[in-house]
Order: C-alpha cells, then sequence, then structure tokens
C-alpha cells in the first residue's frame, strides 16, 4: 500500500486525505447510548474486551460495530492492564495494581480463579500455542512464571520461574515459537530473552533499540518469526526470527513518542501508537528499511495529550479488517479500518484521566488500557 495522505484537523473531527479522495470519520458515540437489541443480531459475533484499568473493570463491546454487550467488575484494586485468550473460554486478565491473574469464565463472565504472583504489576500472562503452559510475566518481581494450563478441566497450577534480575531486567510481554517449547520475552528497558520454556531457561538476550511492550506480533500461531516494534528512534522495527533466535533491523519511524505495534494478517501494513502526540502511525511493511505511510490524529478530547493512544490489541494480528486503539487518558476506544484507513467511531467507555493523574510506562490510574478480540472456541483461532 503507497499513501500519499494528509491529514487534517478540525474540532473534535479529524479528516484524512489519501490519493486525492478523502474520508471523515462517524461521530463520536457513548457504548452505552447503542442498542443493545444489535448485539445479538449475529449468536456467533466477535467480542472486543476492553479494561477499564483506573476502576478495575472490563467492558464487552460487538466486533466490529462497537455496540455494547456487558460490563463487569473485578475485585477493587486489580487495575486490570491487558487480556489475553487462547481457545477463547476463558479470560486472562492481567492485575497491575494488586500482581494477581483473573481467570475469567467468558461465556458467564464469573470470576473462576485468581492465582497472586507478587505485590503488583503483573504485567501479562500469555498461553502457549499447545494450550499447555501459560508464562506470566511480573515486573516488580522481575519474575517469569510458568503456570500448566488445562482449559478443558478448569485447571491452572503454578509449575516453576525464572529471575530476570541477573540480567538487570524485567520481564514484559511473550510471544511463543509454534512448538510452544521456546519463548521470546520482551524486557524493560530494552531487549528479549529467549526462554526455553521446558526447562524455564534464560538461553540468551537479543538486544533492541529500546523498551518493548506487546508489540510482538506473528501473522498465525503456526509462524516462526514475528514482526516487533521497539521505542527506541521513535518506533524500530525488527523480524524476530524464532528458527535462527535473530533480528532482523527493519528500520526506524520518527515518531513522537512509542507503545504498541500491530500489523494485517499478510504483514503488509503495520500500525504503531504515539500516546503522546495523539497519533497512530501507519507503517509500509513491504518495504525495507519500512517506510512511513502517515499518521492518525485521534482527538476525541481536543489538546494534545488528553487522549494517548495506547494498546492495538492483545497481541493478535488486525481481525476484521478493523483496528482496536485504546485511548488511556479519553477513556475511550478508536475503531479504524486498517484497509482505508478511515476512523469509524469513537466509542466511550469510561471518564477521562487526565495526563498528570496516571503513570505512563504502568499505566496505572489510566481511564482505559487494554483491547483484545475473543476469538471463540468454535472458530479458527487467531494467535
Amino acid at each position: 500500500m503507497k499513501l500519499k495522505n494528509a491529514f487534517l484537523t478540525m474540532s473534535g473531527a479529524a479528516l484524512l486525505v489519501v490519493s486525492g479522495w478523502a474520508v471523515r470519520y462517524h461521530p463520536p458515540i457513548h457504548a452505552a447510548t447503542i442498542d443493545k437489541a444489535t448485539s445479538e443480531s449475529s449468536r456467533h459475533h466477535k467480542e472486543l474486551w476492553v479494561t477499564h484499568q483506573r476502576d478495575s473493570a472490563i467492558s464487552i463491546l460487538k466486533f466490529p460495530n462497537g455496540a455494547k454487550l456487558d460490563d463487569f467488575s473485578l475485585p477493587a484494586g486489580t487495575q486490570p492492564h491487558i487480556i489475553t485468550f487462547h481457545s477463547g473460554a476463558f479470560a486472562y486478565i492481567s492485575g497491575m495494581g494488586n500482581g494477581t491473574l483473573s481467570i475469567v469464565d467468558a461465556n458467564s463472565r464469573q470470576l473462576v480463579q485468581t492465582l497472586t504472583f507478587g505485590p503488583s504489576l503483573y504485567h501479562q500472562g500469555k498461553v502457549s500455542p499447545d494450550g499447555t503452559v501459560m508464562l506470566v510475566s511480573v515486573v516488580s518481581t522481575q519474575m517469569l512464571n510458568k503456570v500448566a494450563v488445562d482449559e478443558a478441566n478448569r485447571s491452572w497450577t503454578k509449575v516453576s520461574s525464572v529471575s530476570f534480575a541477573p540480567l538487570g531486567r524485567k520481564p514484559v510481554c511473550t510471544v511463543f515459537r509454534a512448538d510452544s517449547q521456546r519463548a521470546y520475552v520482551s524486557m524493560m528497558p530494552s531487549g528479549i530473552a529467549i526462554v526455553d520454556v521446558p526447562s524455564m531457561t534464560i538461553l540468551g538476550t537479543l538486544a533492541t533499540d529500546g523498551f518493548l511492550a506487546c508489540g510482538m506480533i506473528k501473522p498465525s500461531a503456526d509462524a516462526d518469526h514475528a514482526v516487533i516494534a521497539a521505542s527506541g528512534s521513535g518506533g524500530h522495527i525488527y523480524t524476530l526470527d524464532m528458527t535462527n533466535d535473530t533480528l532482523l533491523d527493519r528500520g526506524t519511524l520518527g515518531a513522537a513518542s512509542w507503545h504498541s505495534l500491530n500489523m494485517t494478517r499478510d504483514e503488509t501494513v503495520g500500525f504503531g501508537t504515539s500516546p503522546l502526540s495523539d497519533e497512530v502511525v501507519a507503517i509500509d511493511l513491504t518495504t525495507q528499511p519500512v517506510t512511513k505511510l502517515g499518521t492518525i490524529l485521534l482527538q476525541p478530547i481536543p489538546g494534545t495529550g488528553n487522549d494517548q493512544p495506547d494498546a492495538m490489541g492483545g497481541g493478535e494480528v488486525i481481525v476484521d479488517g478493523t483496528l482496536p486503539v485504546s485511548l488511556r487518558a479519553a477513556g475511550q476506544v478508536a475503531l479504524i479500518d486498517a484497509d482505508d484507513l478511515e476512523i469509524k467511531t469513537f466509542i466511550g467507555i469510561t471518564s477521562p484521566s487526565p495526563p498528570s493523574t496516571f503513570s505512563t510506562m504502568t499505566c496505572i490510574g489510566c481511564a482505559v488500557h487494554g483491547v483484545t478480540i475473543r476469538p471463540h472456541s468454535d472458530e479458527p483461532r487467531d494467535e
């Protein structure tokens, strides 16, 4: 995709001009104002799960249209950060506030089990492609924890762990090799650890230009490579080769700031969030080095830094051509047409968190953070 583009902003609106034609996003809506009956129109609709980190709650929207389906609360102080799924039967919710893994029955929305891994800053739990193991990253303890998973029997058991303290690093997010035997764990303040999953041994590290959030995206569960993005140089793109444990440098983007990455399944177009400039950066992944196609300004609340686009999924590629983007300060979710780069709408989730009231590193106190599409157990799983 090659785009000639310019982005013009008006009060509460954005206009995208691409190769001589223009599209305008639909007016902002609030999830509570959408007729809930529309959510029942399809028995096998997809769901978008959104974390209210500040308020320890979850909203569930119909995807990709954004109609409200459900809300539920977690124990006070949980501060849910990221939601991941495996089969889609259970949601795995990381508690940045209290260091817990909340396991929720995704159909009943009921809390099934809680596992505690530290006092706080449990960042992400990721289930292996074969569904037998989960790796849990805890920033506060510098530990990567292994959990035995048996969804069919509703069983989750702590098994072992490995410390990142000898590396002087903190584990953040995990992506698995297709055979589930090796994991690649991003670290603070930089780098990737290569972990042998059966023995929970750190085999080595790969250097990166800055911090990687959960922007390590595989095109499919059986792929043995991932496109990743580090925060240095305003977004530094690499391809992670899981066969040879190497990184291919794909170049830098020069964004004002950087947090997350996502991409289309065919790996042609990527998207990155620049929270401090309220932008999503569109990236041509077919070139070497990668090429910045343009930026999409997300400002339902006027004023730079009052919106702060952040997460763009739970570690899976873009689904149904729609990119969800959490606006951690605005308390909203943006839905973007990933093919046409049209902003479909902004959906109000909760009240805003002014920028001075939350941590930009951990999102403690932010209005919303995680946006994850739930796969259904009777459909192919997106990884």
